[in-house]
């Protein structure tokens, strides 16, 4: 170690900033990577947790033909969870599956597609 080591410098450069990792968002790039990574049936899967949202939450053992497709439904949710789309909230009995603010962006990233798609059609 040299003699000019300034331990002042190093104090200041290991503090650490914490953040609300619920509130965390993606940069564009890593959300265009992250979506192009999803099948079509996790994004409707992503969508159906949007339609129940604001309602008590998606549970996906309720989804009509959970039983029939368990392992797919299981594989597209556990996508979204692990990519920090969705996530559970215990409400006692259940864990209803809901957006989380990434969960928002890529809704609206996929908006955008949509209209785009739109507009160069006409």
């Amino acid at each position: 170690m040299s003699d000019n080591y300034d331990f002042e410098n190093e104090k200041e450069e290991k503090q650490i900033a914490y953040i609300d990792l619920e509130q965390l968002q993606y940069g564009v790039d890593v959300l265009y990577f992250l979506r192009k990574k999803l099948d079509n049936f996790t994004i409707d899967c992503l969508r159906k947790v949007k339609d129940f949202h604001n309602l008590e939450g998606l549970h996906k053992t309720k989804l009509e033909n959970y039983k029939a497709h368990r392992k797919k439904y299981d594989a597209a949710f556990l996508t979204l969870e692990v990519q920090g789309f969705i996530e559970k909230k215990n409400d006692g009995k259940a864990k209803p599956y809901y957006l989380s603010v990434r969960g928002f962006q890529l809704i609206h990233l996929l908006v955008q597609e949509k209209n785009k798609e739109k507009a160069e059609r006409e």
